[in-house]
């Protein structure tokens, strides 16, 4: 609702965070069958009172991610993304993806090209889905009329993308250099999240 969305905001804040992201993007069931997560993009005019009541009251620019829709067939992200922009958010992330769909099949950067070229949006659109590589990336942020692009699951599965993005080239690491980034990644999962069990199921 509207005030813990204020109360995380302040939290935010408070923790020297630069904006305040609102995931509406995440499939797991945990979260969809309490009506969070992709679950509201079901009805974009109550999404966009949720999100027009929590951005007015923050300090923070605050950002949106989202799904494509519900189901594979009936996406409806950009009546979502207008709703959005009406509701003053600072940016919108959409990964091209149905809640049903989860992460099969590939991501339909289609979608989001179609959007951000859209006439009638003006919010800026940061891309997200299938960034594997640094060519990739250059490729989305050239192409697709995107303002940026969040890297997720990808970061996951190679820590040293921002890396090899920032200087436009592949890094293969020895497997020495592999373990070791692999270690600090740890460390900071570790710090970030706790070293006991609740900690290792968060992370």
């Amino acid at each position: 609702n509207i005030a813990e969305g204020v109360a995380a905001g302040s939290l935010a804040l408070e923790k020297g965070a630069s904006f305040l992201d609102l995931n509406c993007g995440c499939p797991i069931y945990e979260a969809t069958r309490r009506g969070l997560g992709s679950a509201l993009l079901r009805s974009p005019k109550k999404l966009s009172r949720l999100v027009g009541g929590i951005a007015n009251e923050i300090e923070l620019p605050l950002t949106v991610k989202i799904r494509s829709g519900l189901k594979e067939n009936e996406p409806n992200a950009l009546e979502v993304v207008k709703c959005l922009q009406e509701a003053s958010v600072a940016a919108v992330t959409i990964h091209p993806r149905s809640q049903m769909q989860r992460y099969s099949k590939a991501a339909d950067w289609n979608l989001i090209r179609e959007i951000a070229s859209n006439d009638e949006i003006t919010v800026p659109i940061i891309g997200n889905g299938d960034v594997l590589s640094h060519w990739e990336a250059q490729n989305f942020m050239l192409n697709y009329g995107i303002s940026g692009l969040m890297i997720g699951r990808g970061a996951l599965i190679k820590p040293w993308i921002f890396k090899e993005c920032k200087e436009k080239k592949e890094w293969l690491p020895t497997a020495e250099e592999r373990v070791q980034v692999y270690h600090t990644l740890t460390q900071y999962m570790k710090q970030h999240f706790g070293a006991d069990e609740k900690g290792k199921k968060k992370a």
